[in-house]
């Protein structure tokens, strides 16, 4: 079992407590708060009257429910460091659990960004093809709900290989850039900003970061692998 250092342990439990405090902000407007303001569960002429009239609530809580998703990820993996000394096995059984979680807080995120689309736009007078072209739309939804959970991927993925020591730092700095990428892509299509040119042409550049990161690891693991002294030194020392 690898053994943390008493400062690594330190930093280990004052992210996860900040973890909780952000869960304890989110949580209310993003589970109770908003949905008590939007949803009127017998009257869906209501329902649709209020997405519309109280858009920046519905958002407030849409960039809530994002973060609590976000945070969740990292939580789940905090506790699990935290408790594998007491049993590994629990520990992973609990991370499990918590990250499945996670994926349906993900997932329950897309219908409502649909209900949104479908309130905005006037469907009544649409043929059957429109209909099924909402369908793509909320797969689309859904790509920009796993794109957040793959921008934390990218983040942290580019800090351990920058940290490595035994992979080159430039690529890990690259792929972090490249996580901001996908996080401002999500965020721009659900709100909007995409139209706003510079916010676009910004988004879209670390995208193309993003992709010369990733392609840079697959090949530097494919050509040249990783520094094996330095991946012994680390090992012993982690």
């Amino acid at each position: 079992m690898t053994h943390i250092p008493m400062q690594n342990l330190r930093k280990t439990t004052l992210f996860t407590g900040l973890c909780f405090l952000i869960l304890v902000v989110t949580g209310p407007i993003g589970l109770m708060l908003m949905p008590e303001q939007i949803f009127v569960a017998d009257n869906a002429a209501q329902t649709l009257e209020n997405l519309t009239a109280k858009s920046d609530m519905f958002f407030y809580g849409i960039g809530a429910q994002i973060a609590i998703f976000l945070t969740e990820i990292v939580l789940s993996c905090l506790l699990y460091v935290l408790t594998r000394p007491v049993s590994q096995t629990f520990a992973l059984i609990a991370l499990a659990a918590r990250l499945t979680m996670t994926v349906i807080i993900g997932m329950n995120i897309v219908p409502l960004l649909g209900a949104y689309h479908m309130a905005t736009t006037d469907y009544a007078a649409l043929p059957i093809a429109e209909l099924s072209n909402l369908m793509f739309n909320l797969h689309i939804y859904g790509t920009l709900a796993w794109q957040f959970a793959f921008a934390l991927h990218l983040i942290f993925l580019g800090y351990l290989v920058f940290n490595s020591t035994y992979l080159p730092r430039l690529i890990g700095v690259a792929l972090s850039i490249g996580g901001l990428g996908y996080m401002t892509d999500s965020l721009g299509r659900i709100s909007g900003w995409m139209d706003i040119s510079i916010f676009s042409i910004a988004s879209n550049s670390l995208l193309g970061v993003a992709g010369v990161g990733e392609i840079s690891l697959a090949l530097w693991l494919l050509i040249k692998g990783v520094n094996m002294d330095k991946w012994k030194t680390k090992t012993l020392t982690s």
